[in-house]
């Protein structure tokens, strides 16, 4: 990698680190690079293809996005936490950036991702997804619940990716897994996430419901750990650059371990419709056949109960 490469890619994780500690413009980017503020900007734009001022404003819309369709902190709270100098000059950019006002952001059935972007580095790729159609399907399964924080690191989900690997090591079948999202009653950063691992109805606790529609379908062949950044590089950058919207319904992960020890992943991630040209076929998803009692959707779930501290 060159060194203009290394240093868009420090610049990139010094604006990371510390959008929610202090305020970040050109200035303090030249104090921190060394560099003078003509070059600098024309480095950045060279290779992200917008100016710094422009690319920090999204990256602090793009942290509010997520602090608003995940947790219930005051817009005060979010506006302070991202560093505005005052909640009107946060809903004013954020209106500017999304089209909607935070409240109104908040409260849309549709997560939509406009003018927003990610935290990624230049060597970063962009997946191309593939759009299928599934039909409505019940499943049973066994729920793993665990909080998680903005930005999410996946800092709590050892007790999910255990229970892969203990499933693994009694069976080679694939693993099929729905998750959802909730937010946590407190005033704090973070959610929750309900994971719940198919399973026949006879070995099953709960059960839930793939809502028919469209899924943007992703595949990743590698680790664990290197699966984690590439579902959030998708939420972030990749349906931004696609135009992408995420319905609110469980998704589903399809693991497969592979022969070497490193795993396979299928990620269909629910998305609405709207504008979309094209209709693809549905697309079959291949497990034993369920039937039973009441399903509860991804929408009436009440996720927070199921969690215990």
């Amino acid at each position: 990698m060159t060194l203009k490469k290394m240093t868009i890619n420090a610049i990139l994780d010094y604006i990371e680190d510390n959008i929610e500690i202090s305020p970040i413009d050109i200035n303090s980017l030249v104090e921190y690079s060394g560099y003078s503020r003509r070059y600098l900007q024309l480095l950045f734009f060279d290779y992200i293809g917008m100016p710094v001022g422009k690319y920090i404003q999204r990256r602090r819309v793009s942290r509010a996005a997520v602090l608003l369709r995940l947790t219930n902190l005051p817009l005060v709270t979010i506006s302070e936490k991202l560093c505005y100098d005052s909640q009107q000059t946060f809903t004013r950019e954020f209106k500017k950036h999304t089209g909607n006002t935070p409240l109104q952001y908040r409260k849309d059935k549709i997560w939509t991702f406009k003018n927003q972007t990610g935290h990624r580095h230049l060597d970063t790729l962009f997946p191309v997804p593939e759009l299928r159609r599934l039909e409505n399907k019940d499943f049973f399964g066994t729920p793993v619940c665990f909080k998680e924080k903005i930005p999410y690191t996946a800092e709590n989900s050892q007790q999910k990716w255990n229970m892969v690997k203990s499933l693994f090591s009694r069976s080679d079948e694939p693993l099929f897994v729905s998750n959802a999202i909730s937010k946590e009653n407190k005033l704090n950063d973070n959610f929750i996430i309900n994971s719940i691992f198919w399973a026949k109805k006879e070995h099953s606790s709960i059960e839930g419901k793939i809502d028919e529609g469209l899924f943007a379908y992703f595949t990743y062949h590698g680790s664990i750990k290197d699966y984690v950044f590439h579902i959030n590089n998708i939420y972030m950058n990749v349906l931004p650059y696609y135009g992408l919207q995420k319905r609110n319904s469980y998704d589903l992960e399809i693991i497969t371990r592979n022969t070497d020890g490193s795993f396979y992943f299928e990620y269909y991630l629910p998305v609405n419709d709207d504008n979309i040209s094209i209709c693809p076929d549905i697309h079959d998803i291949t497990y034993p056949l369920q039937k039973g009692k009441k399903t509860v959707s991804s929408e009436m779930m009440n996720v927070e109960q199921s969690y215990e501290k």
